[in-house]
C-alpha cells in the first residue's frame, strides 16, 4: 500500500535551550488558549500534517500545544494565528474577487467529503482489512479542513475590514448604518444543530408509540452531535432527547421557544434583505455575504464532524477489542503506532506506555522545526516553558468580549469546562465555558446568559444564543480562569463586559 500522506515519527527527546529558539510566534506574546476539549494523541499527531499542509499554502509558521493530566486538556494556539491569516485572506480578496467565493466552495465541498466519508467508514469499519484505508481517509479529509480551519477565526478581523469599508461607503446619517451592521451578519442556511431543535419541537404533538418511534429516528439522526470533542464519548440517546422535550411540556417555555426560532429565521431573511437593498457597491455586498456563508459552513462542518466521529466510532472501539485495551488507549497512540500496530496485528509499542498516556496525561507541542510528545514530569516542565502562569497579582476581576447577544443580568456563575456536565447548571445562572456545542443547548436554554473564551460573532454560542435570546458575550479569552461556580457576577452584553460583584 502507498501512503499518500508521509508519515514522521515524532521527536520524544527534548533539548529545552534549542525549543525556546523554536517558539518564535509563542515567544512574541502569551499564546492564546484556544480551549478545553476531551482530546488524545491521535488527534493532535493528525494535527501536526494539516498544520504543515496550512504553513505550505499561507506562508507563515504555525505552532499548537495541548497539554494535561486528564481526558480534558488546555490547548493553546499561536497568538498572531488570527491577525496574520486575516491580513493574507484580505489582501486575496482585494486582488482576487473569486478567492472569497472559492473559500466557501472550498468548505462546501469539505461538507460534501464529511457525508461521504461517514457514509463509507459505516460500511467498512467492522471489516480489519478496511482499516488502514479508513485512516487514511481520516488523515487525508483532516488535513484538507484544518490547513483552511485553523484560520476561520481570522474571519472575524475581516468583518472588521468590511465594517470599515461599509462605514467610508455608507451614504445616510441617521443611525441607519449601525443597525446594518448589527443586523446583517446572520447566517446564509441553518446549521445541522439548528434544525436538530427544530425538528425536536415539531415531535411536541405526539404521544405513545408514535412519540417513541420518532424519538428513536431522531436519535439515528442527531445522536452524534454528542460526539463534539472526541469519538470516544457516548452517542445521544433517546432520553436525552426525551428529557429535552419535557421542557416545552410547560406551554409557556414551548412559546418562548417557538417565538425566539421564529425571530431568529425572520433576522436571517432580513439579513439577506439588507444586502441586497443595500447602496453598497456589489463587491463589498459579496465579502458580507463570505462572512455569512463562514458563519453557516463553519458551524455545518463542525456538525457534520461529529458524523464522522460517529462512524469512527465502531471502527475504534473494534480496534481496542484486538489490540486488548480501551477505545481511549487506542486515541492516545500516534499514527505511526497505530499503522504499525495494524500491519503487525498486534500492538507495535509497549501497552503501559500508551496506558500512562490514558491515565497520567501527556503534553503534545507542534512547533515550526519539532514535534514534541512527552509524558510525566516532562508535562508540566514544558508546559511552564510555552505557557508561562500568572504571577500573583495579574488576574484582572473582569473580562471584555464581543456582543453576541444583547442584554443585560446579574446572576451566579457556572463554569464548565467540560460538554459532558454540561447538565449540571442551574436555572438561571450564567453559563461560563470555553466554547459551546450542541451539547450545550439544554444548559444554554436553562442559562440566563453565556460567556465564552472563544469565537466570535459566527460562532455556535453567538448563532444560538441569538435563537434562545440570551445574553451572551464571546471571545473573552480566559473567562473561565477569572470566574468560579458561585460568584455573583454581572453580564453586560450591551458594553460586552462581564464582571464579579461577589466571589
Amino acid at each position: 500500500m502507498v501512503m499518500r500522506i508521509q508519515l514522521q515519527h515524532p521527536i520524544e527527546k527534548i533539548d529545552y535551550d534549542l525549543l525556546e529558539l523554536d517558539l518564535p510566534l509563542f515567544r512574541e506574546e502569551k499564546p492564546e488558549q484556544a480551549f478545553l476539549r476531551r482530546r488524545y494523541v491521535f488527534y493532535m499527531d493528525a494535527y501536526r500534517y494539516a498544520l504543515r499542509a496550512a504553513e505550505t499554502r499561507w506562508g507563515f509558521p504555525f505552532s499548537f500545544f495541548e497539554a494535561g493530566h486528564q481526558a480534558l486538556k488546555q490547548v493553546y494556539l499561536s497568538s498572531r494565528v488570527n491577525e496574520l491569516g486575516a491580513e493574507i485572506w484580505w489582501k486575496r480578496m482585494q486582488s482576487d474577487t473569486g478567492f472569497a467565493d472559492a473559500l466557501v466552495q472550498e468548505f462546501k465541498d469539505i461538507i460534501e467529503k464529511e457525508k461521504t466519508l461517514a457514509a463509507s467508514v459505516a460500511r467498512t469499519g467492522s471489516v480489519p482489512e478496511g482499516w488502514e484505508r479508513n485512516l487514511e481517509d481520516f488523515l487525508e479529509w483532516w488535513v484538507a479542513y484544518f490547513e483552511v480551519a485553523f484560520l476561520w477565526f481570522c474571519v472575524e478581523n475581516i468583518r472588521l475590514k468590511i465594517n470599515e469599508e461599509i462605514a467610508r461607503a455608507w451614504v445616510a446619517d441617521d443611525g441607519s448604518l449601525e443597525h446594518f451592521l448589527e443586523a446583517v451578519y446572520r447566517p446564509m442556511l441553518l446549521p445541522k444543530s439548528s434544525l436538530e431543535m427544530r425538528d425536536l419541537m415539531k415531535l411536541k404533538t405526539l404521544s405513545g408509540p408514535e412519540l417513541e418511534s420518532a424519538l428513536s429516528k431522531h436519535r439515528e439522526k442527531y445522536g452524534h452531535l454528542a460526539l463534539h470533542d472526541s469519538l470516544s464519548d457516548p452517542f445521544f440517546t433517546e432520553e436525552y432527547f426525551r428529557e429535552r422535550l419535557g421542557i416545552f411540556d410547560q406551554p409557556e417555555e414551548y412559546e418562548k421557544a417557538q417565538d425566539s426560532l421564529a425571530s431568529a429565521d425572520r433576522e436571517m431573511e432580513a439579513a439577506t434583505e439588507l444586502v441586497r437593498s443595500a447602496h453598497l457597491p456589489e463587491d463589498l455586498k459579496r465579502k458580507i455575504e463570505f462572512v455569512r456563508w463562514f458563519m453557516y459552513v463553519r458551524t455545518e462542518s463542525i456538525d457534520l464532524m461529529t458524523m464522522v466521529f460517529g462512524a469512527y466510532k465502531g471502527m475504534f472501539q473494534a480496534m481496542a477489542e484486538r489490540f486488548g485495551c480501551t477505545i481511549e488507549d487506542v486515541l492516545n497512540m500516534t499514527l505511526d503506532e497505530l499503522f504499525d500496530s495494524l500491519r503487525r496485528g498486534a500492538l507495535s509499542v509497549p501497552k503501559g506506555k500508551i496506558e500512562d498516556r490514558t491515565k497520567n496525561g501527556y503534553a503534545y507541542l507542534t512547533a515550526p522545526h519539532g514535534v514534541y510528545l512527552v509524558t510525566g514530569d516532562e508535562i508540566d516542565r514544558l508546559r511552564d516553558l510555552v505557557v508561562p502562569p500568572l504571577k500573583e497579582g495579574d488576574r484582572p476581576t473582569s473580562v471584555q468580549g464581543q456582543t453576541a447577544f444583547t442584554g443585560k443580568v446579574v446572576a451566579k456563575a457556572r463554569v464548565i469546562l467540560d460538554s459532558q456536565k454540561a447538565h449540571e447548571i442551574q436555572d438561571g445562572e450564567i453559563l461560563i465555558t470555553p466554547m459551546t456545542n450542541p451539547e450545550y443547548v439544554p444548559a444554554m436554554r436553562k442559562s440566563a446568559g453565556i460567556i465564552t473564551n472563544e469565537g466570535g460573532v459566527l460562532c455556535h454560542a453567538a448563532i444560538l444564543s441569538r435563537e434562545l435570546r440570551k445574553p451572551c458575550i464571546i471571545g473573552t479569552k480566559r473567562a473561565t480562569e477569572l470566574f468560579t461556580t458561585g460568584d455573583l457576577i454581572e453580564l453586560d452584553a450591551a458594553a460586552g463586559t462581564a464582571r464579579i460583584i461577589k466571589s
